[in-house]
């Protein structure tokens, strides 16, 4: 069987030191023969003179490694490599400045002519650290410039420059792009330096080792801080709040049970993502609404409660009772008690079109066919907006793991170990733009198999 091809892709924003980066490669003593898919080669080093009046072009530097432009598509500019293949064993490619590297990535899964000889090995990406806000005020919300894209799809980010900023400043970014994608490596650079065996020959894109990159599963957050059920006869109830400092959200309804379950909580989550009916003082409030409590600027809330049949109701706020100083009230002003209290991890802010990461670890035989049905029905919703995905899955009747990831909608799957003794978990994470972690995780654990 023939061997594969590794390949890295680098990408990075205007003026991380990619360059810089690529010139370690060409001119540095590493001991490795590296093919390098150059842009700009005006900017690696290489006379002007020599690459006059060639389409494709193959410089071979003094360290063995072998410099190129190629025109025409990926897989043609790679499939022309394989000819000068004895020559080098591994292929770097650089990426534009301002590329989204997600359609490259994205090629190496979907093409079966480039799985015949290459295996996508590691994707690197470069972080200005020294001008790293200035980028991200600029260039954040930008459509057409992919700044926090790079960081989504990157294995390996080199926060560069690092020697230019104070250590508080560093800490910052790394946490910041520590948000963004948790499952990459982050390694702080001078001048572009790293220790080539530390970011390439990873194989981090091979299935075999996806249980040594899983990131640790993030609590979902959700848009409430609490929730409890209370038991109410039919009539109306006094919501009296008395300590508030702004507007509150809410919803509630009636439930069957005596406590909350994960349906319960996902459909209050389903609320609070539909529209808002805004509840000023004295309003009545009803069951089944996205309810906004508008205090009208004062720091109490008197309102009403509109129950029409007896039984238990849960109730999802926005902030914890004691700290809002809730009371529920008969009409002979007795407080009703909360039977259950259940506190939650609340978004401190969320907007729709920001790069966002969710890892979820939960127990259960998942139905594969219900799995496929949910990744479609996710895929359709997102459509490109999903990067990257990954996992380790326990499937129902299959006695070892089954692992898959994914760039965008192109899948691949593969069996892992056995589970043996071991318990079976499966654990999931997806890296994408506006993601909604209670969404992600009701959509999974509706597929376990009762």
């Amino acid at each position: 069987m023939q061997e594969l091809i590794p390949v890295t892709l680098v990408v990075g924003f205007l003026g991380s030191g990619k360059t810089t980066f690529i010139n370690e490669i060409l001119n540095g003593d590493h001991g490795k023969k590296i093919a390098v898919i150059e842009n700009e080669f005006g900017e690696v080093g290489i006379d002007d003179e020599i690459l006059s009046g060639s389409n494709d072009l193959f410089v071979e530097m003094s360290n063995g490694c072998i410099c190129c432009s190629i025109k025409g598509d990926l897989v043609e500019s790679l499939n022309k490599l394989l000819v000068h293949a004895k020559n080098f064993e591994h292929i770097v490619i650089e990426a534009t400045g301002m590329a989204n590297p997600g359609p490259i990535i994205e090629t190496f899964f979907s093409s079966e002519e480039l799985s015949r000889s290459f295996v996508l090995d590691s994707v690197i990406g470069l972080v200005d650290s020294e001008h790293f806000e200035k980028n991200l005020e600029k260039f954040e919300n930008s459509e057409e410039i992919a700044f926090y894209d790079q960081i989504a799809f990157s294995e390996t980010i080199l926060l560069n420059k690092s020697d230019t900023i104070t250590a508080e400043e560093l800490t910052s970014i790394r946490e910041k792009v520590k948000v963004k994608n948790p499952n990459a490596q982050i390694i702080s650079t001078t001048h572009s330096k790293v220790d080539l065996s530390k970011v390439m020959g990873t194989r981090s894109f091979d299935l075999k080792a996806i249980e040594e990159t899983m990131p640790s599963a993030n609590a979902v957050e959700y848009p409430f801080s609490w929730a409890g059920v209370i038991e109410l006869k039919a009539g109306f109830y006094k919501f009296n709040i008395d300590h508030s400092h702004h507007n509150e959200r809410m919803v509630f309804f009636k439930i069957d049970e005596d406590d909350l379950n994960d349906k319960i909580i996902n459909y209050a989550n389903s609320l609070f993502f539909s529209p808002q009916r805004r509840a000023k003082r004295g309003a009545n409030l009803n069951v089944d609404e996205h309810i906004l409590l508008d205090f009208g600027g004062e720091h109490t809330g008197r309102n009403i409660l509109d129950i029409e049949f007896d039984g238990n109701y849960a109730f999802f706020i926005s902030d914890h009772p004691s700290h809002l100083q809730l009371k529920i009230l008969n009409r002979e002003e007795n407080e009703i008690v909360f039977n259950t209290d259940h506190s939650f991890k609340k978004v401190e802010h969320f907007h729709g079109n920001e790069i966002n990461s969710i890892s979820l670890e939960f127990s259960g035989a998942l139905n594969p066919q219900s799995f496929e049905m949910f990744l479609n029905v996710l895929y359709s919703q997102y459509r490109d907006e999903i990067y990257r995905s990954k996992g380790i899955l326990h499937f129902y009747g299959n006695d070892s793991r089954v692992l898959f990831q994914g760039v965008y909608s192109s899948l691949k799957f593969d069996h892992g170990r056995e589970w043996a003794d071991e318990q079976r978990i499966n654990k999931i994470v997806f890296i994408g733009k506006g993601l909604i972690g209670p969404s992600l995780e009701a959509g999974l654990k509706n597929c376990i198999v009762e």
